[in-house]
């Protein structure tokens, strides 16, 4: 979080070797990344066509549901790889103006390569080609980014130039959390529903609409994978409000984290105990939801008034 904050490596060999190490890494995601498009969906827009909507003489749709769910899965991936790029650039020594476009336009490509796919669905057969266009466009950003980090020297920079750049894209996670949020509400939606009976019958299952119980053995896959993915984002959330706010920040920390525990517990609870927890499961997703949307409201307000100016607070 030092250099984060900072952006001073003076003095610091190994965490200059951590972070070229680092970027290595995400340059290794960004190779895989052709590899897993290409054997999901291909490079060919008749490939693409075919994923989403079937051949022309047997049609079919992916659900929504699962759009919803890759969706969720995407732009908590990429709003964290997104963070982690545009961190280091904001120290390279580019030009401020070409830093801010690099910068807004990962944001907004982050936003739409997550919502992809939904795109295609809702356009048609005839708008497969989005899919590959956002996808190319988006890589080629990624790496541009990556060049500049290896080959523009980091600088020391303690400066308002660097602070404003630090405040632009906090305000940008701040955005994809509410983004975030709105796509938990439209998963959730689809997938469970917001009643009593809907939840029921998505853990307990229901004959008469042909719904299979969940295994306990499923429940637990998805909650253990959920419980580092809930802290690595929360902790990263709550870093960002602790920079721009000093009031409210150890409550807002307690409740985040055990409204998380609680809403990601709630589906096991209602398959080992019964119905009795679907109150538990409903609050505390709602709760959860608005903690974060909250957290956002805090960002988005306290840097409109800082007018991208951070407190020298010392101490991240």
């Amino acid at each position: 979080m030092r250099f984060f904050w900072t952006g001073s490596l003076k003095g610091y060999k190994p965490i200059r070797i951590g972070i070229f190490l680092f970027t290595i890494f995400i340059f290794l995601f960004w190779a895989g990344a052709f590899v897993h498009f290409g054997f999901k969906y291909g490079y060919s827009v008749e490939k693409v066509e075919r994923y989403f909507f079937g051949e022309s003489d047997f049609p079919f749709e992916i659900s929504i549901a699962q759009i919803y769910e890759e969706a969720h899965i995407s732009l908590f991936v990429f709003a964290l790889l997104f963070l982690c790029v545009c961190a280091l650039v904001i120290y390279s020594g580019i030009d401020e103006r070409f830093k801010l476009g690099l910068i807004l336009s990962l944001a907004i490509l982050v936003i739409l390569y997550s919502f992809s796919d939904y795109i295609v669905i809702l356009l048609g057969r005839g708008y497969a080609f989005l899919k590959i266009f956002v996808f190319l466009l988006f890589q080629c950003l990624i790496f541009l980014s990556l060049v500049i980090i290896w080959f523009k020297r980091l600088e020391n920079r303690k400066g308002n130039g660097a602070s404003k750049f630090l405040a632009i894209l906090i305000f940008s996670f701040a955005l994809l959390n509410l983004v975030f949020v709105g796509l938990n509400f439209a998963l959730f939606e689809r997938k469970i529903g917001f009643t009593v009976s809907n939840v029921v019958d998505y853990y307990l299952g229901n004959p008469e609409r042909f719904m299979k119980p969940k295994s306990l053995s499923g429940l637990v896959e998805v909650s253990y994978f959920h419980f580092l993915a809930m802290a690595l984002y929360l902790i990263t959330l709550i870093h960002f409000v602790y920079i721009v706010s000093d009031r409210f920040n150890i409550a807002l920390t307690i409740f985040l984290f055990v409204f998380a525990f609680i809403d990601n517990l709630g589906g096991i609870l209602i398959v080992m105990f019964g119905r009795a927890f679907v109150g538990v499961k409903l609050f505390s997703f709602f709760l959860f939801q608005f903690l974060l949307f909250l957290s956002s409201l805090i960002l988005i307000y306290r840097l409109i008034t800082l007018k991208f100016n951070f407190p020298n607070r010392g101490r991240i």
